[in-house]
């Protein structure tokens, strides 16, 4: 039997093997570890209501707000059916969606009373508020049917003095006109539009001062 010698490897072959085995990876790795970009987005900057005097001297502090626990995220969410939820990891909100919301419908608010005594929750304003808005979402969020669906409860309560607190609430559903970020954004500043046009009309009527 003829026996065949392997060729002797040099010293350096042992060493050379880790820096080869770097080099044909490095290129692969890199490209595994680029991440996706993220896009980030705030509310209450595509359907602003018109500005108004219609109550300029009353202080309102809109907030707590409630939400659901899947809304209590920075991601886009959507319903895809089946109970099944989507997180969208590459377009969310700058901060919290909590204060987002509140910003928005404050922002209308102040616009439509035309008070600048308007302000969103924590606040450490310097005036006593005559009325808080306090709001329960039970639903806002985009269906499988690229609709967005919402549900908000929602209470005016006079501050500083014995009154009854005014309770409705302001259901939607709003088609969007496409399936990108641009349109969850402008379908959620529709709906809060119109719940802060809903809210200044009752605010419009009511009593100021403490």
């Amino acid at each position: 039997m003829t026996r065949r010698s392997l060729p002797r490897r040099g010293p350096g072959f042992h060493a050379a093997l880790p820096l080869v085995a770097l080099l044909a990876i490095g290129p692969l790795g890199g490209c595994l570890g680029r991440s996706p970009e993220v896009r980030l987005f705030t509310l209450g900057s595509q359907a602003r209501l018109e500005r108004s005097d219609r109550a300029p001297d009353l202080a309102v502090l809109v907030g707590p707000v409630r939400l659901p626990a899947v809304l209590e995220r920075p991601q886009m969410v959507r319903r895809v059916g089946g109970g099944e939820i989507e997180l969208d990891e590459t377009h969310r909100w700058v901060g919290s969606f909590e204060s987002n919301l509140i910003a928005a419908v404050a922002g209308n608010l102040r616009r439509q009373l035309g008070s600048v005594r308007v302000v969103g929750s924590p606040s450490s304003a310097p005036f006593r508020f005559d009325y808080e808005v306090r709001l329960h979402v039970d639903e806002l969020i985009v269906d499988e049917s690229n609709r967005l669906q919402v549900g908000i409860r929602w209470a005016i309560v006079p501050t500083g003095r014995r009154a009854d607190a005014s309770l409705d609430s302001f259901e939607r559903e709003i088609p969007l006109e496409s399936r990108s970020a641009e349109a969850v954004v402008a379908a959620h500043d529709r709906a809060l539009a119109e719940l802060a046009a809903g809210l200044a009309d009752v605010l419009a009527g009511a009593p100021a001062g403490s």
